[in-house]
């Protein structure tokens, strides 16, 4: 399965944890997910390169989760993303 565009909705850091939170919506031509994801970061960063980072997070835990169903564990076909996909914030990082 390609992945084809990526978004993120709802991104904010919970209270309990101190982790990035967010909704990632993945889109391919076939099926859409969408995933609750989280991101701890390890240090403190300027607010744009910490949200490219906390962004990337985000999107590669949910591709994580992703990969881990046992519908796309065990196919013969990988997940994979196109390079357009990417969130422009997660360009940055």
């Amino acid at each position: 399965m390609k992945i084809e565009r990526i978004s993120l909705e709802n991104v904010s850091v919970s209270p309990h944890s101190g982790a990035h939170v967010a909704t990632v919506l993945l889109h391919s031509d076939t099926a859409s997910f969408t995933m609750r994801a989280s991101a701890m970061l390890a240090s403190r960063l300027t607010s744009l390169t910490e949200s490219s980072i906390v962004t990337r997070a985000l999107v590669e835990d949910a591709l994580r989760q992703v990969r881990h169903m046992p519908e796309f564990r065990n196919a013969p076909q990988t997940v994979v993303v196109a390079d357009t996909a990417w969130p422009i914030s997660a360009e940055q990082a």
